[in-house]
């Protein structure tokens, strides 16, 4: 059987998040949602065009550093 750990690890990061009730940094969910370092970013990218997550603050080329859960999700 196959196993998706992009499915895996999107579900641990989501899990991390839903965890907290206020902003996470996003260094934090990298060391500790348990979820796969390179698979990070590319879930909050797709977690923020699903309306799950806002981000909050941006590095200067827009990679998320801080998130939290959308008050409306």
């Amino acid at each position: 059987m196959d196993m998706n750990y992009k499915l895996i690890d999107t579900q641990k990061i989501i899990d991390y998040i839903n965890s907290s009730l206020e902003e996470i940094r996003v260094e934090n969910i990298t060391q500790n949602s348990g979820a796969d370092k390179l698979r990070v970013y590319p879930a909050l990218f797709e977690l923020e065009q699903d309306g799950f997550i806002e981000v909050l603050e941006r590095e200067e080329l827009g990679a998320p550093m801080v998130v939290c859960r959308r008050r409306d999700s």
